[in-house]
């Protein structure tokens, strides 16, 4: 069994690689499509909007009357992606099963709080505003 602070490394080196990286891509692409940082904010805003259902959907529990729940992203294996993540400094040469980390569904959660949070500094700290 995996220590709490470990489990909680883990959970935060998800949730900023994933913020991070899905921040930047929407900035990416809604700055190609768009051509202006407004519709950079915009595509991050969406994208943060939208990964904030799935992962508000994912949390809850699941319905007394049903037997799985409608939306889900858990997984009985680890993605290629999470694999790398722990080769990162806090997490490399530690062993956490696959089974005893947080959900995705509070990581995906947690991540959309990122890339509103990226959507709000650009918005409020950077005077990026129509």
């Amino acid at each position: 069994m995996a220590s709490k602070r470990l489990l909680l490394a883990e959970f935060v080196v998800w949730v900023v690689a994933v913020g991070g990286v899905v921040s930047a891509g929407a900035l990416a692409v809604g700055y190609l499509v768009g051509g202006t940082l407004v519709a950079a904010k915009y595509a991050v805003f969406l994208v943060g909007v939208a990964l904030f259902g799935v992962g508000s959907l994912g949390i809850q529990p699941t319905p007394s009357y049903k037997e799985q729940k409608r939306v889900t992203l858990e997984s009985d294996r680890q993605t290629g992606f999470e694999a790398r993540l722990q080769r990162i400094p806090p997490l490399r040469g530690e062993r956490i099963p696959f089974d005893n980390r947080v959900g995705r569904n509070a990581k995906v959660f947690a991540a959309s709080l990122i890339v509103l949070g990226v959507s709000l500094v650009m918005e409020f700290g950077l005077g990026v505003r129509p």
